[in-house]
């Protein structure tokens, strides 16, 4: 189908910056043909299938989510002021008692919650990755997803102790090349295989290179969480003997390939790491606040490092982290401009175009990309007067003013409402797995959150 959007206010994220007021967009065969003032492209492409009226309408690129785990959304509620023993006391122990449909269900409950709020990409972390993969194809949306691989025995890590499994490594490499063989190019190319290890302190030196390998055979990039606690930079030293971010570019999980997620606890030798391996950084600002720390997010783009938003997990509204990232960078940095409206627009489209190595497919609105985009309705509460488009967007936007979502040129939002699935069904099936998940969970660890004995 070709269509039109015209008389709206079109934010390309170019290079320049460009925006149309009043712009046009017109698209075809999954790719956007034309984009400029209206009424020339309106002129341009008069028999278009499709023609919407864009008038108080605000049309951006699709936002890209460079780090999520859906299936984390079952931690919503308990999660948030769990503090540094959210990884210890529940992510890895329910990972030992959430079934595959556990995680299948809540998953697409947060897949919905994110395309709702105008996020065509993600990149996905979780264990049993491949459960989510139907779904993905079903919704419509583009997804890198990986397996998340980690050898070290939960229970013990409960504990404090850290004990690698080969046995365990095995059947998660398995499962991760399965799944790249299987998935990668899939959907007409929407969903691609990554390789993502967890932690350095949850992987063994073998883990690490094997993933490294393995992201090497089959042309994958890689992903993993690096500076994300002093705890976590003390344990590697202990288990490793090597700090994480030399640990992890001694491995392999440094480089132009790379997505290191959160690097809030960083020093300047870990940024140096960053910056001269040409790494991404995935930063989760929202998230990353609940844990009372911020990431250097202006530091980092001032080496050169190319910065991308991620929402992580338990969250739904993508535009709370565009928010957040404007505000953890001036808190960190004490002034109020430290980061611009623009910036952290350009950070959640082509920033996480360039972390997925997709800037010449997404991220912007140009001719010859692929036509992942968003419209919004700005002829609502919150956001009048519209005195700058990209301000209002940054700081007023939320995901009810998503009106219209596109990917490869296919609708998955109309009119506000989700189109490639039963919402309240999908609604339903998460709140009756995550239930079942935590009586299990509650059964085995005595509580809410799992204690050493």
């Amino acid at each position: 189908m070709s269509l039109l959007i015209k008389n709206a206010t079109v934010l390309t994220v170019d290079a320049k910056g460009t925006i149309y007021n009043p712009g046009a967009v017109y698209v075809e065969k999954g790719r956007i043909v034309d984009v400029g003032p209206s009424d020339a492209v309106a002129a341009r492409h008069a028999n278009a299938q499709r023609v919407i009226d864009g008038r108080g309408k605000v049309v951006a690129p699709g936002l890209v989510n460079a780090h999520s785990h859906v299936g984390f959304t079952i931690f919503r509620g308990r999660s948030e002021d769990a503090g540094f023993n959210a990884p210890t006391g529940l992510y890895f122990p329910m990972a030992t008692v959430m079934t595959r449909e556990d995680r299948a269900s809540i998953g697409a409950l947060n897949y919905v919650e994110l395309l709702r709020s105008g996020v065509t990409t993600t990149m996905e972390l979780e264990e049993d990755v491949e459960v989510l993969a139907p779904f993905v194809e079903k919704l419509g949306v583009r997804s890198a997803m990986g397996e998340l691989l980690s050898d070290a025995d939960p229970d013990a890590m409960v504990k404090g102790e850290f004990k690698f499994d080969e046995k365990a490594n095995a059947e998660q490499m398995a499962r991760a090349t399965g799944f790249a063989e299987r998935w990668h190019g899939k959907a007409d190319g929407r969903i691609t295989a990554i390789i993502a290890p967890n932690m350095t302190i949850s992987s063994s030196r073998e883990q690490l290179r094997q993933a490294r390998a393995a992201a090497d055979k089959h042309g994958l990039r890689l992903t993993i969480h690096l500076g994300w606690s002093d705890f976590e930079k003390k344990t590697a030293k202990k288990i490793h003997g090597a700090g994480s971010f030399e640990f992890a570019r001694d491995n392999g999980f440094l480089g132009k390939d790379v997505v290191a997620t959160h690097c809030y606890v960083v020093d300047d030798s870990d940024i140096d790491l960053l910056a001269k391996t040409g790494s991404h950084v995935a930063h989760c600002p929202l998230m990353n606040a609940f844990r009372g720390l911020i990431a250097p997010a202006n530091e980092f783009r001032k080496r050169g490092i190319n910065v991308a938003l991620g929402i992580d997990n338990m969250f739904a509204d993508f535009f709370d982290v565009i928010r957040s990232a404007v505000t953890c960078a001036r808190i960190k940095m004490a002034h109020p401009t430290a980061l611009m409206a623009t910036d952290a627009l350009e950070m959640a489209t082509m920033g996480g175009a360039r972390a997925m190595g997709l800037e010449k497919e997404i991220g912007s609105l140009e001719k010859g990309k692929r036509a992942d985009l968003m419209m919004m309705d700005y002829n609502a509460l919150g956001l009048i007067p519209t005195l700058d488009p990209v301000q209002n967007l940054a700081y007023h936007a939320h995901a009810r003013d998503v009106e219209l979502v596109m990917v490869d040129g296919r609708i998955l939002v109309d009119g506000g409402e989700v189109k490639s699935v039963d919402r309240k069904a999908v609604i339903a099936e998460a709140a009756n797995a995550s239930n079942s998940a935590w009586g299990r969970f509650e059964k085995k660890y005595g509580g809410p959150i799992a204690k050493a004995s």
